[in-house]
């Protein structure tokens, strides 16, 4: 076997073993996470609403030990990932609002087959950027600053800006 062919097949090798997502660290199937914002900081956690008018929408919140505040990913076979949490459980998935006044809003419905629950992770330094197959790479989950929605995510167009950059804190919490 020449060198060049055995080079060629290290590298194969090499650029097979890494994961799909384009986010530098893995995801952890066996723990929850909790979500929060560069724009908020780490002492605000991504939960849902439990009652209510906007009942399982979802909104940055003070951290603390609440199961609406741990998410768990689950990879799919595209390498994009589904989102649940400890609260509302597995078969209620993070979706996107498709049109009316909550158009773009994340919220927990049934898990199903549709691209508003296939969410993307993006590195960017220790953060990401998560974006969903349905709206496509060029809307982000970003933070409504203020108003009747204050600390709530929607997508937006992708820019630069710190409420479209989140970190994703593996906690002591396992999944089974």
């Amino acid at each position: 076997m020449s060198i060049l062919f055995r080079q060629l097949l290290i590298l194969s090798g090499l650029i097979l073993s890494f994961p799909a997502s384009s986010w530098g660290q893995a995801i952890d199937e066996n723990y929850y996470y909790r979500l929060s914002t560069q724009f908020r900081g780490t002492d605000m956690s991504l939960d849902v609403f439990n009652g209510g008018a906007k009942n399982n929408m979802t909104r940055l919140e003070r951290l603390r030990d609440v199961s609406g505040q741990y998410w768990k990913f689950t990879r799919t076979q595209d390498g994009s990932y589904r989102l649940t949490t400890m609260f509302r459980g597995p078969g209620m998935c993070l979706d996107i609002y498709n049109g009316g006044r909550n158009n773009n809003q994340p919220h927990l419905t049934r898990c199903a087959n549709v691209s508003g629950q296939f969410w993307n992770i993006s590195a960017e330094g220790n953060w990401v950027r998560l974006t969903t197959k349905f709206r496509g790479p060029g809307m982000c989950l970003d933070i409504f600053n203020g108003g009747g929605n204050n600390n709530q995510p929607h997508l937006t167009s992708c820019s630069n800006v710190s409420g479209q950059l989140w970190l994703l804190s593996r906690t002591d919490k396992r999944t089974n």
